[in-house]
């Protein structure tokens, strides 16, 4: 008999599809087979003749790797286990009795493997040796193995145990039942593991009953997907305690894509919850003192106002009056004047009231419009020949024919108020513009001015009551709520009031009104 060259079997007299089924019985097994040269000449190991693919499952490594150098394979031996593994080769030289061992190797990727050997001595005709015939397989229940694979499990389960979440595998089944909880899960709603993996799943009801149907389209979704669960929601403690957790989970699947379980983690989120609560109220709280800042700054701001805007013209009043009753002798043009004079002031103190007591109809629902069709030309035609406008304040007229139906009283207060503005916020020789005509869906009124403008930041604060806008001119001190009275007569028609930048400089205020409004609405 001769010896084989490497890599390949030593020829014999079986047929062709005998030594085919040998080569793929010795291909598919589990170990490794081989032959190894048994030159008495050698001392310990010798080099391989040959080795099976199986070497590549065991130790990762290919048939050429291994045999690139035959007897190089003593290398890969752990250390500590040549010198038994040689004294186990040599007590069976000499008798020819099978060899077997119990080694480590290192495998290609550093792995440590625990190998089992056995193998036989062929001999020729004459009983000379030929060659060692064995296999090598990793052995798993090795007492070394074994005590390994404890460590380990001791390792995990000491990591899983120590951190700060809970960790639960849930098979992939309808019936939500759990396998494994974690002990952290006690601490977390007071039920222990072993109430929670019981045949009778108590999960879904510890859910609350709020979150549970969200929860579920998430689990689904994240079936569809192959993505990630990732879910907050809130459990029910077994003291009634309600706990909210991030539930993070990935769903397991075989080598065939068949779901087999969820594997997850909660995470306490209760502290953080409250604590996110606890800031929303305190933001509410910070928002309210702030409003109520405001109001108390309103009305400091409104007082002042106020006061200075029905002083002025009950001071008017009063001493057009007492020049009246002292002067006896007055010419009747005189006497006339003076009475036009106090007729303008108390007009403008009637004024005055008559907006802030709206303001506060409006602002609690009882105020509605009396509804007839005027035509706005003619009111603003009207209402501008009767004003008292000051002379250094000249009015231009530009009017179009434009019927509406609206309230007339409240529409004479809306220009009333916006030639008042004008002349409050503009120099004395400012001119005051009037346009009137129809707008699509109702009709435009439009008062401009070419004084100052007002600046874009400040052009909806001048809207609300008591809010001129910051920087108003020293000249125009006043209440600060003509503007919101406008903007709260044009809202109670349907319409709507804004003010623009007018071309060539100064302001445009715009007031919307519709044509037909339904009562009621």
């Amino acid at each position: 008999m001769t010896r084989t060259s490497p890599g390949r079997l030593p020829p014999g007299d079986e047929p062709e599809d005998e030594l085919e089924r040998l080569r793929a019985l010795i291909h598919d097994l589990p170990g490794m087979v081989y032959l190894e040269d048994a030159d008495p000449r050698i001392e310990g190991p010798g080099r391989f003749l040959y080795v099976s693919p199986g070497v590549e499952r065991v130790l990762g490594y290919t048939v050429e790797e291994w045999l690139a150098e035959p007897a190089g394979w003593v290398e890969r031996l752990h250390p500590d286990d040549v010198p038994s593994m040689r004294a186990a080769y040599q007590a069976v030289v000499p008798t020819g009795a099978p060899y077997s061992a119990d080694y480590r190797m290192f495998a290609k990727d550093g792995r440590i493997v625990w190998i089992h050997d056995e193998a036989v001595l062929v001999r020729d005709e004459e009983g000379a040796p030929l060659y060692w015939q064995g296999v090598m397989y990793e052995t798993v229940d090795h007492p070394a193995t074994l005590e390994r694979l404890q460590e380990a499990e001791e390792r995990y389960r000491a990591l899983v145990e120590h951190m700060p979440v809970v960790t639960y595998i849930d098979p992939h089944r309808p019936d939500h039942t759990s396998a494994y909880f974690s002990p952290q899960v006690e601490a977390l709603i007071g039920y222990t593991p072993d109430e929670l993996t019981t045949d009778t799943p108590l999960w879904p009801e510890l859910v609350h009953p709020d979150d549970r149907e969200r929860i579920l389209e998430a689990s689904m979704l994240a079936e569809r997907t192959n993505g990630t669960y990732d879910v907050e929601y809130r459990m029910i403690a077994k003291d009634g305690r309600v706990v909210w957790v991030r539930d993070q989970a990935v769903l397991i699947r075989d080598e065939e894509g068949t779901a087999k379980f969820w594997q997850g983690v909660w995470i306490d989120l209760t502290e953080q919850k409250r604590a996110a609560e606890l800031e929303r109220a305190l933001q509410a709280e910070r928002e309210e003192a702030a409003e109520l800042r405001a109001i108390d700054e309103l009305k400091t701001t409104f007082l002042q106002a106020v006061s200075h805007d029905l002083r002025t013209p009950l001071a008017a009043i009063l001493g057009l009056a007492v020049t009246l009753q002292s002067q006896t002798d007055l010419a009747s043009d005189e006497a006339h004047d003076l009475a036009s004079r106090i007729s303008m002031n108390a007009r403008k103190l009637d004024r005055i009231v008559s907006d802030l007591l709206d303001l506060d109809r409006i602002s609690r629902g009882i105020l509605e419009p009396h509804l007839r069709a005027i035509d706005l030309d003619e009111l603003v035609r009207r209402v501008v020949s009767e004003s008292d406008l000051p002379a250094d304040h000249p009015v231009e007229l530009n009017l179009e024919p434009a019927t509406i139906e609206a309230d007339g009283t409240k529409i004479e207060r809306i220009l009333e108020n916006l030639l008042s503005n004008a002349v409050r916020h503009t120099p004395p020789g400012s001119k005051i513009l009037i346009h009137v005509g129809p707008e699509a869906g109702g009709a435009l009124l439009v008062v401009e001015d070419d004084g100052p403008g007002v600046p874009l930041e400040h052009r909806e604060d001048i809207f609300q009551p008591f809010g001129q806008g910051a920087g108003a001119p020293e000249h125009s001190p006043g209440v600060g709520i003509g503007l919101a009275v406008v903007s709260r007569f044009a809202e109670l028609h349907g319409g709507r009031a804004w003010v623009e930048e007018r071309e060539g400089g100064g302001a445009s205020f715009k007031v919307f009104l519709p044509g037909k409004r339904s009562r009621g609405a």
